[in-house]
């Protein structure tokens, strides 16, 4: 299908959900028992566009954190398979890496592993979250990040007392189970949530047989996901402030199947985490308010490949990487209600971190490295009069890495003990008006800098490669948009448009090496520029939301064969649409999920068929036992497994497996059995 039929049929999918979102309520219908059914979908003027998202708060059941996360506008997940399976995380169409992650203010991406594996992303029972786009507050530590920031607020009764348990059962082997609680005793408020899931992942896929060219069903192998963990946070609240502790335990075991082509049967992934935070907040400490931090992490990762399938250059691997992390941090934010009603905020954080070395690994053995990083940060806010807000973040972060045993092929200088130090300044300036609550215009600009990571330097992941001579990447990056609510009686909508466009240098990226590995690697130069479209319309018993993504992407390198070509692994398109419905205690959803434009290479020959996946949901509160709500789910409802493009040695066309990732085959239908259960 071509890119131009891929546009025509995206299009015509969000008018057709366009017809689909005007669902009206009878006028002689009474509409005061049905609860109303809330929306994720939310706008923020300062210090940058935010969207808040929750399990609480949404259409679709909440299977994992990765699917919510994929309804948002301008984040994409890439999914390597089936409910369990690794899953990155794009914002803008940043790389993964180029995306942060903090839990209570914890950072769980960091110089020693800059991606996490949204695949394995706890979800508990009213878990909630906010992504940050493009440019985010200096208070959250380096906001260098070039695509934006994902925030993890821990459990907590701020949104009331409540205990709850989550039982799913779907296809392909896959059983999760969810538990929390939250209240408050006294001065004292407790969150906690407990997490499990497993999957066998051996879904069935079809691919055309070279020889008889025809269509061959065949089965993934080595899929299969298990994981188990919990998290919490603990606070006494005081008249003078708040200290608390949150922590976050976690472990995973997942096989690597491979790709379509080259699948596999042994590859695995083992990974364990367990992450420490205190933190104390001081109300009116000199005139403002004062926030301590300190925090430490310990993750752990064993790949193991005993045949050499991933690799056939490495059999016989079996890598165990171990990192430690441990920071703090101090803010101080003070309010000058005089002075243009603005508000001053110092920050400064410090971290160190360290690498253990991949005992058998032929390509990095024996290579230790170590980080000692940190940064000050200040936020000014002012409103000159009311409808207007200035504002201004910036940020002076460093760093000093020392590796050790690196092969001197691989140094930049040819020292094997190789050292590195930088001083990077970044951060942004904004403006909003509010014109009304139906119309904010926003605007913001500025510098990002990112460090390369031990694992894009020194990293081996099985199927992910580190290169030490990386540079640091950098962007300036502008946005602009306009946001508000419009209300009528008991219906609301919300909506925001936003454009972007981002200048990126020596941007780091992981391109294909061999069979089913990828090298980290810079990339000269690049631009990327879109448009993020969202909205929402709700009533008493119907909600609509729109969520619709349109991202060009160019490489301004030096290399002919990739200068003017899209950047890897960015859709041009993605749309997500859902409308749902109730009438007492039935709740019916449809949704449709679209993606379209992205390619695999840095050539930008090879390109991933364009999907439109539909979805289905009906749920009920059973009668008698108002706290218990079951329900069934159904993913990729019409069964799409095959989409077919054209040979590039005939002139027919050949079937190959739907995916995120070509070669990396995504499920048919998947169906979902839910219960969920609140205590009164």
């Amino acid at each position: 299908m071509s890119s131009r039929t891929s546009a025509r049929f995206l299009v015509a999918a969000a008018f057709v959900a366009a017809l689909v979102a005007p669902l009206r309520v009878r006028a002689d219908e009474e509409p005061a028992k049905p609860a109303p059914i809330d929306v994720t979908i939310r706008g923020s003027t300062a210090p940058a566009f935010v969207t808040r998202a929750s399990s609480d708060e949404r259409a679709r059941e909440p299977i994992d954190a990765a699917s919510i996360l994929a309804e948002l506008p301008s984040v994409h997940v890439r999914r390597l398979g089936a409910d369990g399976a690794q899953s990155t995380l794009s914002i803008r169409g940043s790389a993964s890496t180029q995306v942060g992650v903090l839990l209570a203010g914890i950072p769980l991406t960091s110089g020693a592993d800059p991606s996490l594996d949204v695949g394995s992303l706890p979800l508990w029972p009213g878990a909630s979250f906010r992504v940050y786009r493009g440019f985010a507050p200096a208070s959250l530590g380096a906001t260098g990040y070039l695509g934006g920031v994902l925030v993890i607020d821990p459990p907590t009764p701020l949104a009331g007392a409540r205990t709850e348990w989550q039982a799913l059962a779907g296809s392909f082997g896959a059983l999760k189970v969810r538990a929390g609680d939250a209240r408050k005793i006294g001065d004292v408020t407790i969150g906690l949530g407990v997490f499990g899931a497993r999957s066998d992942g051996d879904f069935p896929y079809e691919i055309t047989n070279p020889r008889t060219d025809k269509l061959d069903t065949r089965t993934r192998t080595n899929a299969s996901a298990v994981s188990a963990g919990a998290i919490g946070r603990v606070a006494l609240e005081r008249s003078w402030g708040t200290i608390g502790a949150t922590f976050l335990a976690d472990a995973r075991r997942v096989g690597l199947p491979g790709s379509a082509t080259y699948p596999t049967l042994l590859p695995r992934l083992e990974t364990d985490r367990l992450v420490l935070g205190v933190d104390a907040t001081v109300r009116d400490a000199l005139r403002g308010s004062l926030r301590l931090q300190a925090w430490g992490r310990r993750e752990g990762a064993t790949f193991s490949d005993p045949n050499g399938e991933i690799d056939p250059t490495r059999v016989g691997i079996d890598a165990r990487q171990s990192i430690l992390a441990a920071g703090g941090s101090l803010g101080y934010r003070a309010v000058f209600p005089r002075v243009a009603r603005s508000s001053l905020g110092v920050f400064l954080d410090l971290r160190g971190e360290s690498l253990t070395p991949p005992e058998t690994s032929t390509v990095l053995v024996g290579v230790t490295a170590s980080r000692i990083a940190g940064g000050l940060g200040v936020e000014l806010e002012a409103r000159p009069f009311e409808p207007l807000r200035l504002f201004a973040t910036a940020r002076l972060d460093a760093r000093r890495d020392r590796a050790t045993d690196v092969p001197s092929s691989l140094s930049p200088t040819g020292d094997t003990d190789p050292t590195a130090s930088d001083l990077v300044p970044s951060g942004h300036v904004g403006a909003s008006y509010r014109f009304a609550d139906a119309a904010i215009l926003s605007a913001h600009a500025g510098a990002l800098r990112r460090f390369p990571s031990f694992v894009e330097l020194y990293g081996d992941r099985g199927s992910l490669l580190g290169d030490p001579r990386l540079r640091v990447e950098g962007a300036l990056a502008a946005d602009v948009g306009v946001h508000g609510d419009v209300a009528a009686g008991r219906v609301s909508f919300h909506y925001e448009l936003v454009g972007f466009v981002t200048s990126a240098r020596d941007l780091i990226v992981f391109l294909p090496l061999g069979r089913s590995t990828f090298r980290a690697g810079n990339v000269d130069a690049a631009r990327i520029a879109g448009a993020e479209v969202s909205a929402s319309l709700t009533g008493t018993r119907f909600a609509t939301t729109l969520s619709y993504t349109l991202m060009h992407t160019e490489n301004l390198g030096e290399d002919p064969l990739a200068h003017g070509r899209p950047l890897p692994g960015r859709p041009l398109h993605d749309l997500s649409y859902d409308a749902a419905y109730r009438f007492g205690p039935v709740r019916l959803r449809y949704g449709i999920d679209a993606v379209a434009g992205t390619t695999v290479d840095t050539a930008g020959t090879i390109l991933v068929p364009p999907r439109l996946f539909h979805g289905a949901g009906a749920s009920l509160d059973v009668p008698g036992i108002p706290s218990l709500r079951v329900g069934v789910e159904v993913q990729n409802l019409f069964d799409v497994r095959t989409l077919r493009v054209p040979s590039p040695l005939s002139r027919t066309s050949v079937a190959v497996p739907v995916s995120d990732f070509l070669g990396f085959p995504l499920p048919g239908r998947t169906v979902w059995v839910t219960a969920r259960y609140r205590a009164p």
